[in-house]
């Protein structure tokens, strides 16, 4: 089988590339990122053919096109996560680069397609209830993020009610966590402030949230075990995937180093507005409303579909990744570079 990997350079494309190399069924790996891991890197890039293209560029359906043609999957891992003040190269990546994967796989027989989607495509929860993939579909008004995941995933319905010769799969998870995309990581949460985390020890003194905020992470190996293992079955439909336990903010703040500090909402949200502001770090004040508002998931489609569990504690995933970003943990690729880099 050979595979077609779009954003395969970043956090989940890194640790998919190592499950894919590992199994003998995959004969060939081909990778897509706009800026590719240099030659002479090591694993898991080293396994893998790669093509610098711009998924939202204005030739990109034709060239991924030749790309994906003889793939028996793709796997579209390519997203812009964080805005911060250029929404317009957002939701150019996201919406037109994933409208121009879709037509490439149509263009180019693409059997099937696997769509990282996101938690964020759910609305808001009630309580602590986890939701299966049958929750409603309709995400966070407020957040770009989740309004371009709600709108891709529509944009797969439309397509899916069309075309049923391409096999459709959407991965759903929580925050994705691994030691490898240390250095991604703080830039996406500390932006111009991501340089301090590690000489500060990557610690939260002071973690403000709400009494009651519960949340779930997952490790990227778990993540990649579930894309595989959906290639491998060629699955059709959604999948949620998080890891265990769920996160209380008091524990959450215990593993970051810190103390949690109970806040309400609106004040959680004027601190990260301020700051997103000020161009200290990128995360608007929607992002506190996604955190808090996203559904808890319910994971037994994949166990019993697929046979798919968590084998990495949601706790020790947040501790390993705060040791790597304390450490300096990097890998060749230009996106998972260290947070000093």
């Amino acid at each position: 089988m050979r595979i077609v990997v779009t954003g395969a350079s970043g956090n989940i494309g890194t640790a998919l590339l190592g499950w894919l190399a590992a199994r003998p069924e995959i004969t060939a790996i081909a990778g897509i990122a706009r800026r590719v891991p240099p030659a002479g890197a090591g694993p898991p890039y080293d396994r893998v053919s790669w093509h610098p293209v711009d998924v939202a560029g204005p030739a990109a359906a034709g060239e991924l096109a030749g790309i994906f043609r003889g793939a028996a999957a793709v796997v579209h891992l390519a997203w812009h996560i964080v805005g911060g003040h250029d929404r317009r190269a957002q939701a150019r990546t996201n919406r037109v680069g994933s409208a121009a994967v879709l037509a490439a796989c149509l263009t180019a027989g693409v059997p099937h397609l696997v769509h990282l989607s996101s938690a964020a495509v759910y609305s808001p929860r009630t309580g602590d209830l986890a939701v299966p993939e049958s929750w409603p579909r309709r995400g966070c008004e407020r957040s770009a993020y989740s309004r371009d995941k709600v709108a891709v995933e529509d944009l797969l319905d439309r397509v899916r009610a069309e075309r049923r010769d391409l096999r459709i799969t959407r991965i759903r998870p929580p925050a994705v966590l691994q030691p490898a995309a240390a250095g991604d990581l703080a830039r996406l949460a500390l932006g111009r402030l991501a340089p301090l985390a590690e000489p500060l020890g990557a610690r939260a003194v002071v973690l403000p949230l709400p009494g009651s905020a519960t949340l779930q992470v997952v490790a990227a190996a778990d993540v990649a075990d579930l894309i595989g293992r959906a290639v491998l079955a060629r699955a059709a439909g959604a999948f949620n995937v998080a890891g265990e336990p769920v996160l209380s903010a008091r524990v959450l703040a215990r593993l970051l180093g810190g103390r949690h500090l109970p806040t309400p909402r609106a004040v959680v949200r004027g601190l990260l507005g301020a700051a997103w502001w000020l161009r200290v770090q990128p995360l608007d004040a929607s992002w506190a409303d996604l955190l808090l508002d996203t559904p808890l998931l319910d994971c037994a489609r994949a166990g019993v579909e697929l046979g798919w569990r968590p084998r990495h504690d949601a706790r020790l995933t947040v501790v390993a990744t705060r040791r790597a970003i304390a450490g300096g943990a990097g890998t060749a690729s230009p996106r998972l570079r260290r947070a000093g880099g």
